[in-house]
């Protein structure tokens, strides 16, 4: 057995792994052409390498429990194509010693097993990344181990192979060798390993890492990229999977590129670079239990790194309706809300929208929405604070979403001052907060200074205006949106609500009817009298899965010569209050009445 002494020298030998990782997280964001060049891959593998300094306990000294937690943290915190590939193989060192000698022999076999993990969670392995520099360190523990006796003289030996095939990986990939750069994944395992080995050799105060001086590296402003070929990384944390592994690796892979699958049908977690996130969902909810999903778009994330369009970025969340082509071309980024339907919790406009609101409607799980994830938020704070001079965040009305609280607490925890960094509460929803985006856009474009930018948003927050027209009460009286007293006296009269936003971004009545169309007309009435008083600057429409009503109506305003700005669906966060069939115009008046 190994030493209840060895144990703790493991499990500090991660922690400081782990933190020199963390400390360089920058330096490899910036080195990051490989898959795909969206800067991410330093912030990816930091994320895997907090999971384990939260999720692990310090004060463990069983080496089996130690490699299984730690095991257990890497899955929920990995991202990435590097993040998942490195939980693989903790996972997998976990598994092999499971099966041997729990000594330090077994620990080096274990080391050395793990590899082929790692290479079995790719469809399509490549020399030149991570996988080079595990399998290299591995194979270089395990040669030098049974030289040595000796598990500290042979991690001191393997650190040096690592390094040299680290400083290979330049030559091994194409897109690498034309930035004369080391591959970002590999490096972050260096990393790791370089830790790892100084706090188990005991070389902590006497050896220092050095840092990059990423000032003077001429490959920041050079660096040659490639556009990704797939729009979304996509990841799904999955539990009680039905199937193999192999199984599901074939049921996906005309889905996208660099799938990985890391873990164990007890808990697995899946990447892949897709241009459809939900079908890749569809698929593997027939076989486990979806609890975790994450989207990330790559090409916005490209786009911004190759050719920023503006130094002041700008942020909503998915409630805000918009064109997804005005999103991309305007570089406006946003926070997907999470939907939880039944047991599964997915992401609006990314893994579900109104219809498949729609096709579950008649089942008996119940609909209910929440604010992005804490990570989710920090993660894109992250990725903007470094690449823009400023940062505006414009979100949901705050009487209806705890959105704007959460991204100012982040904001506060990260340090972030008032001059660089603004919170804005739309009191909004729908198309009327995308219209404000849309404003929000143009301001920034006239590149006029960041507080005037907010002062003005702050204005025309006050100018613009939401009515919906409903389609069915329950899910207003469900969510508590209409009082259930008037929700079932207007029910029982087959009354239909006309629902609007007070000053404060509340929901209020706004006018009643007997259908539907009949709602719509009331609306319309509303807005040609804002029109003949020449107070109407702009107008939009979002449907919850009713592109007819929405395009009949977009069609009537025309006739009488409302310029209606766009059309799209509504937010499944939107459907979820309003009801599958609900059509909303909005709009922005000249004045505040």
């Amino acid at each position: 057995m190994l030493e209840e002494l060895e144990g703790r020298r493991v499990l500090q030998g991660f922690f400081q792994g782990a933190s020199t990782l963390i400390d360089r997280k920058e330096e490899l964001n910036k080195i990051n052409v490989f898959p795909v060049a969206d800067g991410d891959t330093g912030s990816n593998l930091a994320s895997l390498m907090q999971a384990i300094l939260d999720g692990v306990s310090p004060n463990l000294s069983s080496l089996e429990v130690i490699l299984t937690e730690v095991a257990d943290a890497a899955l929920l915190g990995a991202r990435g194509n590097s993040g998942i590939i490195f939980a693989q193989y903790l996972n997998g060192i976990a598994q092999a010693f499971e099966k041997t000698e729990k000594n330090a022999d077994g620990f080096v076999q274990s080391l050395n097993h793990a590899v082929s993990e790692a290479y079995q969670a790719l469809l399509e392995p490549k020399e030149g990344t991570i996988l080079t520099v595990i399998r290299t360190w591995a194979e270089a523990v395990h040669k030098a181990f049974f030289e040595e006796h000796s598990l500290e003289k042979a991690l001191i030996s393997a650190r040096t192979a690592a390094s040299r095939a680290m400083n290979q990986t330049e030559f091994q990939l194409e897109i690498l060798r034309k930035n004369r750069l080391v591959d970002s994944g590999a490096k972050g395992f260096y990393l790791f390993i370089e830790g790892f080995t100084v706090a188990f050799s005991g070389q902590l105060e006497s050896r220092v890492v050095e840092k990059t001086d990423l000032s003077i590296t001429a490959f920041q402003t050079e660096m040659v990229s490639e556009r990704p070929l797939y729009r979304y990384c996509t990841e799904l944390l999955v539990k009680n999977i039905a199937v193999e592994k192999d199984v599901l690796q074939e049921k996906l892979k005309n889905s996208g590129d660099s799938l990985i699958l890391a873990g164990n049908r007890r808990v697995m977690k899946l990447h892949i670079h897709t241009n459809h996130p939900r079908r890749v969902l569809n698929v593997v909810e027939q076989y486990g239990e979806l609890t975790q999903q994450k989207v990330d778009d790559m090409l916005l994330q490209f786009e911004v790194n190759n050719q920023r369009k503006y130094p002041i970025a700008l942020v909503t969340d998915s409630i805000a309706d918009l064109p997804e082509e005005f999103l991309l071309e305007e570089q406006v980024h946003v926070l997907p809300m999470n939907i939880l339907l039944g047991e599964t919790s997915y992401l609006d406009k990314l893994t579900i929208d109104s219809s498949l609101i729609k096709e579950k409607s008649n089942g008996s799980e119940k609909l209910s929405t929440a604010q992005p994830t804490l990570r989710s938020v920090d993660a894109l704070l992250s990725f903007l604070e470094d690449k823009y001079e400023a940062i505006l965040v414009v979100t949901v009305s705050s009487q209806l979403s705890g959105t704007y609280q959460l991204v100012n607490q982040r904001a506060k925890a990260k340090g972030l001052t008032d001059e660089k960094f603004q919170v804005i509460d739309s009191k909004l929803n729908s198309a009327a907060q995308g219209l404000l985006i849309q404003e929000a856009v143009q301001l920034i474009k006239r590149e006029i200074p960041f507080k005037e930018v907010c002062a003005e948003v702050r204005e025309i927050r006050e100018r613009c205006f939401i009515y919906v027209a409903v389609a069915d009460l329950t899910p207003m009286l469900e969510s508590g949106r209409i009082p259930k007293k008037i929700g079932r006296w207007a029910q029982r009269l087959h009354l239909y609500p006309i629902v609007s936003l007070d000053s404060k971004g509340n929901g209020k009545l706004s006018g009643i009817a007997f259908s539907q169309r009949h709602s719509a007309k009331k609306i319309v009435k509303k807005i040609r009298k804002l029109q003949t008083k020449n107070q109407l600057t702009a107008l939009a429409i979002a449907h919850a899965d009713n592109s007819e009503e929405a395009k009949r109506l977009g069609t009537l305003l025309d006739m009488e010569r409302f310029w209606v700005e766009y059309i799209v669906e509504s937010s499944a966060a939107i459907t979820g209050s309003a009801g599958v069939g609900s059509v909303a115009i909005a709009g922005i008046k000249k004045e505040v009445e």
